[in-house]
């Protein structure tokens, strides 16, 4: 069985092409590097594919040095190499999780945040149909917006307050109807807040647990935006990841899960749990545009359809993240 990770090098991409290669599978992976790291694979046996050879890798290639972990593709998803293996039937499952996922940067950017969260995904989509391939995209809570709805469950409106949340959405929407026309085997995991150890705190797409780990390994200001109410619903890299694994096996009729845990806690409370711990300065910044105040999942379905359900919380999730970190755990 061999399947393909999108944005394998990124935060969740890496977890779960490491899952899957524990469990056995073949794993290729792509990545254009915009925000995945090859260090995440630094203690594999990898084999690195520059992008001018993606388009001729064949199985005369594949069969040399087999005894690799994982195959890395250096180039974008929508590479007509790319396209053309999925084509060819040579994967089992797709995990589409390469995005630009970060609100604000689709708001300074929504002509780029469309091309890369949308096109790119229907080219991938259109592949899969070709080759009667699953694939398994990582959508987001994001599509709810500003919903007064909480818990929020798969039913809900959706109310996208800035690109990001909008063009997973339209992908959504697309596979419902490439399923009816063309027989699309989908299924859409709506992420809530992921955090976790190994996600960067630096970039432009990290989450808030990240930059604040960040700044406190550094000693610096925790920066807050906006008053600290707003609150998250908050799920742990190992569930998602999980999440992504038990997507695999299901064949019922719906589509679209929510991925959270059904707890949320403010900004304001993670905050003080970095004050206990000693990281107690923080900056108040304006809120950020397009974010939205409350997300809470309704995961009822994922657990009654998928068998999943999240097993790490927050207090635990977060002391994880910490030591990992090489920080102060509260006291």
């Amino acid at each position: 069985m061999r399947v393909l990770v999108t944005g394998g090098c990124g935060f969740i991409g890496t977890q779960v092409a490491i899952k899957l290669k524990k469990l056995g599978y073949t794993v290729d992976i792509v990545d254009d590097f915009s925000n995945g790291d090859l260090n995440n694979f630094s203690n594999f046996n990898v084999r690195n594919i520059p992008r001018a050879a993606t388009a001729h890798w064949d199985k005369e290639f594949e069969i040399r040095d087999n005894d690799k972990d994982f195959t890395i593709f250096h180039c974008d998803v929508s590479h007509y190499g790319i396209l053309k293996r999925i084509s060819d039937g040579k994967y089992n499952f797709v995990f589409h999780l390469a995005a630009k996922p970060r609100v604000s940067w689709s708001i300074e950017n929504p002509l780029l945040a469309t091309e890369d969260n949308f096109n790119k995904t229907i080219a991938l989509s259109l592949a899969c149909i070709n080759s009667d391939t699953k694939i398994i995209f990582s959508s987001t809570s994001a599509i709810y917006g500003n919903t007064l709805i909480l818990p929020t469950s798969e039913s809900a409106a959706s109310m996208p307050t800035n690109p990001y949340g909008l063009s997973k959405y339209c992908v959504e929407e697309y596979f419902k109807l490439f399923e009816k026309l063309y027989g699309l085997n989908w299924i859409a995991l709506r992420y809530f807040n992921v955090y976790g150890p190994g996600q960067a705190g630096n970039s432009p797409y990290s989450t808030a647990i990240a930059a604040w780990c960040h700044k406190a390994s550094k000693g610096e200001p925790l920066r807050s935006d906006g008053d600290g109410t707003q609150t998250r619903d908050m799920i742990y890299i190992d569930d998602v990841v999980d999440a992504n694994i038990s997507a695999m096996t299901y064949d019922g009729d719906h589509r679209i899960f929510n991925i959270g845990t059904g707890n949320s806690i403010s900004n304001n409370l993670i905050l003080s749990k970095f004050s206990h711990a000693g990281y107690n300065k923080v900056q108040v910044s304006p809120p950020r545009p397009g974010d939205v105040s409350h997300t809470l999942a309704d995961e009822s379905l994922a657990r009654s359809q998928l068998g999943w359900s999240s097993k790490t919380n927050i207090d635990d999730g977060l002391r994880k993240t910490m030591l990992w970190w090489g920080l102060n755990v509260e006291k």
